[in-house]
Parts: C-alpha cells; sequence; structure tokens
C-alpha cells in the first residue's frame, strides 16, 4: 500500500529563499568571470559598486522572505486572533437584532431610531425630535424611555469604545432664547446629555465613551425641506469593535 504524502503547510513560499541565493550567487560568478576576462579597472570598479548593491538588495530581501514565512507562521500558530474576531463579529449581530427587535415593538421608536451594523461596529440613529425639545438639550420623559429601551443591550458590549454624535440642522440657533450660543454648542450639549445619562445609570462605562458634534455638518438629507431637516437633527451611538482599524 502506498503512503499518503504528508501535507506540508505554509511551504508553499519556502522555496523564495534558495532560490534568491542561487540567483544571487550565479550574479557574482559572472561579474568575476567577466572581470578576469577583460581586466579594465574603471570597470571592475561599476562591477563592484553594482555587485555591492546587489548584496545589500538581496540581503534586504532575504529578510523580508524571513519576516513573511515566520509572520505565516505565527498566524498559523495564533488561531485565537481569529477566532476572537469571529466570536467579536457574532456578538455585535446578536446585539444589533436585540436593538431592532426591541425597537420594533414601540411604532414610535420604530419611525425615528435606526439600527445598522457596519464595518466599525453598531450604529443607532436617534432622530432628536424624540429626544428634545426645539432648541433645547435637555432629555425629555419620552428621551428617557427610548434611551431605557436601548440600555440592555448597550449594557452587554459596555468595554467597546462608543462614540456618542450629535448634530442639528441648518438653522442658525437664535442666541436669545436659549442657553447656546450656537448649533456647535447645541450639538455638543445634546450629545453629552446622552452620554452622562447612560454613563450615570451604568449603561456605558464612562472611560471607553466620547463625544463629537458636528453642528448643521454632514447631513443625512437635504436641508432644503422639514422632512430633510428632520432627519439631520440626530444624535447618533456608535460601539465601535474594539479591534477596529480604519
Amino acid at each position: 500500500m502506498r503512503k499518503k504524502k504528508k501535507s506540508d503547510e505554509g511551504a508553499s513560499e519556502g522555496w523564495l529563499l534558495p532560490y534568491s541565493d542561487i540567483m544571487t550567487l550565479l550574479l557574482a560568478l559572472f561579474i568575476i568571470l567577466f572581470a578576469m576576462a577583460k581586466i579594465d579597472q574603471h570597470k571592475f570598479e561599476e562591477f563592484r559598486t553594482e555587485f555591492g548593491t546587489i548584496l545589500s538588495n538581496h540581503s534586504n530581501t532575504y529578510q523580508a522572505g524571513k519576516n513573511m514565512l515566520s509572520a505565516q507562521s505565527g498566524a498559523a500558530k495564533n488561531p485565537s486572533l481569529v477566532k476572537k474576531d469571529q466570536l467579536e463579529a457574532q456578538q455585535l449581530q446578536n446585539v444589533s437584532d436585540q436593538l431592532q427587535q426591541s425597537i420594533d415593538k414601540d411604532p414610535n421608536l420604530a419611525k425615528n431610531i435606526t439600527v445598522s451594523l457596519q464595518s466599525d461596529g453598531i450604529h443607532i440613529n436617534l432622530k432628536s425630535n424624540i429626544l428634545f425639545a426645539s432648541g433645547n438639550a435637555d432629555l425629555n420623559d419620552q428621551a428617557q424611555k427610548a434611551l431605557n429601551i436601548l440600555a440592555p443591550s448597550l449594557k452587554i458590549l459596555s468595554q467597546n469604545p462608543v462614540v456618542i454624535a450629535g448634530y442639528t440642522d441648518n438653522m442658525p440657533y437664535k442666541t436669545n432664547n436659549g442657553p447656546y450660543h450656537s448649533n456647535w454648542e447645541l450639538s455638543s450639549a445634546r450629545a453629552i446629555n446622552v452620554m452622562q445619562y447612560y454613563v450615570n445609570d451604568q449603561t456605558l462605562n464612562e472611560s471607553n465613551v466620547s463625544i463629537q458634534a458636528y453642528a448643521e455638518n454632514k447631513p443625512r438629507a437635504s436641508n432644503s425641506t422639514p422632512a430633510g431637516q428632520a432627519q439631520n437633527r440626530r444624535v447618533e451611538i456608535i460601539i465601535q469593535r474594539i479591534n477596529y482599524s480604519k
């Protein structure tokens, strides 16, 4: 009975290093033979300089090959890194589904809150009309109800980095009617109040959360219509992947 050949995983790139050695030695032999056949000091100096460059490049290529093989070997020896990423992706998917199910139970929330799982994490978009009165950053009773419904699912990911961002429409903020001086301050205050609410009830870990303020910048819809302006007045909660890189 013929013995089965053992698989040699990771060996497909192993030929690169000896091949590079052979080619370098052949080139060196060619240069030496040429110099012996026709001794010209000027030409010899040119060949010597070129030969030094080749050897230097060979050294870099050799090291790069070693690094590549080492990285592949390391990846093969650390499947836990892949496993950890898969587990995080599955957890984010589960939490995203839970959030959507909680929102769908309330028609008012379903109209004003959207959840999407994106490459960097979970994005929760809340229209400001269910959170704040016009030109105000104080959380009303309806806002607290909405945030409380989301809280159990968010708490599962309390160790993940969280960004809370505030946005407004393009209508200038009237400074004589409120405590804020611009849409920048209003959007910032709204993001801060949502953050503080979740930190105070221990839904989010204060060391992992930050806020962003965009005012009327980065609109989701055109500000030329009241419906578009309503979409742009919002707070967005982003639960980021722990190991996410752009």
